[in-house]
């Protein structure tokens, strides 16, 4: 390679990385919270559709968004939550949006979707150790019968709650 196509290359790849730091991300995590149950809703899959109609929302072409989910089955929240705030770091998130789809002790399914800045975390020596997840920054929620389940089009109510958030989040 010539040393002009490779000066070329190397403020390309600068120029990407640059614009990569100017963006950071927005996770768009979704936890199941009700266990499968024999003959029951398959709350994993509604919760990865949800979880997935608010990230494709989102993904307005400004920001860098990555969907994740995890089974509600899994055992160890705060471990979850770690692990969550590890790849946020990593990844250069400074947003995280929560979703979920559940049954709550009365018999009512929810569907809500939280906004929450990350903020740093600082050890005991003041230096950033990581992230934290701050006061929410928006919280939306539908409160359903039921009854409604059958007839659930989390697709589309993931999508009309990440447009609530983005009429206030303008960027």
């Amino acid at each position: 390679m010539r040393l002009l196509e490779w000066l070329a290359a190397a403020a390309l790849a600068l120029s990407a990385g640059t614009a990569a730091a100017a963006s950071p991300c927005t996770l768009v995590f979704g936890q199941g919270r009700n266990p499968p149950a024999p003959g029951g809703p398959d709350w994993d899959a509604l919760n990865e559709r949800f979880n997935a109609a608010v990230a494709t929302a989102l993904d307005d072409g400004s920001r860098r968004i990555v969907p994740m989910t995890a089974s509600a089955v899994q055992i160890d929240p705060e471990a979850a939550a770690l692990s969550l705030l590890r790849e946020a770091d990593r990844r250069g998130c400074a947003t995280l949006a929560e979703t979920a789809v559940f049954a709550d002790d009365q018999g009512v399914l929810v569907l809500r979707l939280r906004v929450y800045p990350l903020l740093p975390a600082l050890g005991d020596s003041g230096a950033i150790v990581g992230l934290r997840i701050g006061t929410p920054l928006f919280v939306t929620q539908r409160d359903l019968d039921m009854k409604a389940l059958p007839r659930l089009r989390p697709e589309a109510v993931g999508q009309q709650m990440a447009g609530e958030y983005l009429q206030r989040d303008r960027r």
